[in-house]
């Protein structure tokens, strides 16, 4: 008996194959895209053998290929979610790589098993309890092989539909551990910092702006002139720098453009600095900016040049965290929790997702409120042009 081939054609973008399955139907099972014709022929001779041995489902979509494996899926689905523009797909491969690959990457994506998804979370679970990464790192992990499965049963994109199943469904996550709280500067502790002469001035306007307007790195980055209007005090944040490439712009992390009021106190600094631009207003207000990689560290560096050296802030264990540079805006948000801001103003402002996240600003701001000292204070001289 010859061994079955199916009907290959090409559809100006990608392969399908005409197979026959055992119940004697004839349907059409696209390829995945990007195969070559040797690579679509080989593709549709495996499919078609194992069509003659199962009826055919209702969606062909959902046809494995029996040798692809975890590895050559995933290739597939990042490369569609950086078609698309996903924001994650870096991180996503780096996990996979780390975490992911050396338990499951040689299986067939089509026989992976609830079996095999636990030893998966039971190795994150080893690799938390041994020191070796955090249990957020875990959960982060896990969050992509949930994203990954589901895309694997349920994807809109056809080519990457290879399950009936999702065998993530009833398993249980890696463990949780404890909370780390974000830290934040005192407004007397920003005041030092952002006076001292020590500290290079670009690095000063660049921690007020970022606390000031609550702003992620990438946001920071992306800010224009022409996102500012200072006249009447509104900044519009509409847009981030592209992580794989800072000289691109993309969408927020929400993907939501939110239009905010500028302190009153920074308003000054921001007339000195883009007069200072002069003809150069019409790009970036903070240009350029360090590498991301030295942010956080430099921020440490810088406090304790300013003598801020209070052990919170720099102490780093499994209950505590050192101040990173993200807790400037989570200082700015602070100081708005702290000054009584409606918590709904303060969700819309820096583009919380959930309202349990602006909640916990609330919280603390609570606690910290007396004796806090005053927020968003007058800005030293210094930071003007000379």
């Amino acid at each position: 008996m010859s061994k079955p081939k199916g009907q290959l054609r090409w559809w100006g973008k990608t392969y399908s194959v005409r197979v026959r399955f055992a119940d004697g139907s004839r349907k059409w099972v696209p390829l995945p895209e990007g195969l070559s014709h040797t690579e679509a022929v080989a593709r549709a001779q495996e499919i078609a053998d194992a069509a003659r041995r199962r009826s055919a489902p209702a969606d062909t979509r959902v046809i494995a290929l029996p040798s692809e494996t975890l590895d050559e899926w995933v290739k597939r689905w990042t490369a569609m979610r950086e078609r698309i523009g996903y924001r994650t797909v870096r991180d996503d491969r780096s996990r996979y790589k780390t975490h992911i690959q050396a338990v499951l990457g040689t299986r067939p994506v089509g026989a992976i098993t609830t079996e095999d998804i636990e030893i998966l979370r039971d190795a994150l679970d080893e690799k938390v309890q041994g020191g070796k990464i955090a249990w957020t790192t875990a959960q982060l992990v896990w969050s992509a092989v949930k994203s990954m499965f589901k895309a694997a049963r349920l994807s809109k994109h056809r080519e990457l539909r290879v399950r009936r199943d999702d065998p993530t469904q009833g398993v249980a996550p890696p463990d949780r551990g404890a909370v780390k709280a974000k830290q934040f500067l005192f407004p007397s502790e920003f005041l030092q910092l952002v006076s001292c002469d020590e500290v290079p001035l670009q690095w000063r306007r660049m921690f007020v702006t970022t606390t000031y307007l609550m702003l992620r790195a990438s946001e920071l980055e992306a800010l224009g002139w022409d996102d500012l209007d200072l006249e009447h005090g509104i900044a519009h944040i509409h847009r981030s720098v592209v992580r794989t490439n800072r000289t691109q712009d993309g969408e927020t992390k929400s993907q939501r453009a939110r239009r905010l009021a500028i302190e009153p106190t920074l308003v000054p600094l921001l007339h000195a600095m883009q007069k200072e631009a002069g003809a150069r207003r019409v790009g970036r207000v903070l240009d350029p900016m360090p590498p991301w990689y030295d942010l956080a560290k430099g921020l440490r560096v810088y406090l304790i040049a300013a003598g801020i050296t209070r052990p919170e802030l720099l102490a780093r264990g499994p209950t505590r965290r050192w101040i990173t540079f993200h807790d400037l805006r989570a200082t700015g948000i602070t100081w708005m929790a702290v000054r009584g801001d409606d918590p709904l103003k303060i969700r819309q402002r820096v583009g919380h997702e959930h309202v349990a996240t602006t909640e916990r600003y609330i919280r603390v701001a609570e606690e910290l409120r007396p004796g806090f000292g005053t927020v968003f204070p007058e800005l030293p001289r210094g930071l003007l042009p000379g």
